[in-house]
């Protein structure tokens, strides 16, 4: 598994060359073997590449990412058949139970306020709202019919900015929160396609404009490192800079049953844990712990 995330940040050249991505900069190259990369972000709109080289990073499996002229994340590259199996796994999600998919959604929303709690007591936040969050945490039902998500995300993200925010505001916090989610939704999605399932097959999340009902499903635990981030990072303007440090996010290190990993190897075992739940093959799922904090790149 690769390791390196690729930036490609101003006007550029990239090919395939002797399974290596050649990156070609006025009179300049850089060459990057295929196997230590692990996510390429396009964030420049005169960058040309080659279809080769697309071409091996989708069947490298190796996350592919289009950025606009504003440096936002529009859109990611996906393989047809990034799973042996594919058909047989697809079946398998198709011929999920109702009732395990209403648990394992319970289950994510437990976890998602749990991580908002940790986030709160990381900014100190007021006991208030830790106790309340704490009984939303607490009463969480099967499906979450009472709607504990949205009721415990109103009061964490005014406790976590200010009595003014809202999600809907059209401000730099906004800007900065939705990015980060794309860049952690686009490697949920990655790992989703590779297992042969579809993104667009969710099981809370069924809009049907929306074509990564799944990833929306699987990266609510996972919102609240952004959280966290934005707000020791993000103090003014969302800048160029800002957009790039965001990026490193997924190298990061989270606490996951009993070890630390990297964001995007925490992703990857905690997907396969709610899969083999969904599949009925396992009882409990992987948890995120952010309790112990959130290690930067070393």
């Amino acid at each position: 598994m690769g390791w390196k995330t690729v930036i490609i940040g101003c006007e550029a050249k990239v090919s395939l060359t002797l399974n290596r991505m050649k990156i070609t900069i006025g009179n300049e190259f850089q060459n990057i073997a295929l196997c230590d990369i692990d996510s390429v972000i396009f964030t420049h709109d005169r960058v040309v590449m080659t279809i080769p080289l697309l071409s091996a990073l989708i069947e490298n499996n190796i996350n592919v990412i289009i950025c606009d002229s504003k440096n936002d994340p529009i859109g990611i590259f996906q393989a047809f058949n990034g799973h042996s199996l594919a058909f047989k796994q697809l079946n398998k999600q198709i011929e999920w139970k109702v009732t395990r998919k209403k648990k394992l959604w319970k289950q994510i929303v437990e976890q998602k306020i749990q991580s908002e709690i940790d986030v709160i007591k990381m900014i100190g936040g007021s006991n208030k709202t830790l106790n309340t969050l704490t009984e939303y945490r607490n009463s969480v039902y099967t499906d979450d019919q009472s709607n504990r998500e949205a009721a415990a995300a109103r009061i964490y993200f005014t406790e976590l900015f200010d009595k003014s925010f809202s999600r809907d505001l059209d401000n730099d916090i906004n800007y900065a929160l939705n990015y980060g989610y794309k860049i952690i939704a686009s490697y949920i999605s990655k790992c989703i396609a590779s297992r042969g399932l579809l993104t667009q097959l969710g099981i809370h999340h069924i809009g049907e404009s929306n074509p990564f009902n799944l990833t929306y499903d699987f990266i609510e635990p996972f919102r609240a490192i952004v959280d966290i981030w934005v707000k020791e990072n993000i103090k003014e303007s969302f800048t160029v800079s800002n957009k790039r440090e965001i990026i490193e996010i997924l190298n990061y290190k989270i606490y996951i049953s009993g070890k630390w990993l990297r964001i995007c190897d925490g992703i990857e075992d905690i997907i396969d844990s709610y899969i083999a739940f969904l599949d009925e093959r396992i009882s409990d799922i992987l948890e995120i712990d952010l309790s112990k904090g959130i290690k930067e790149v070393e």
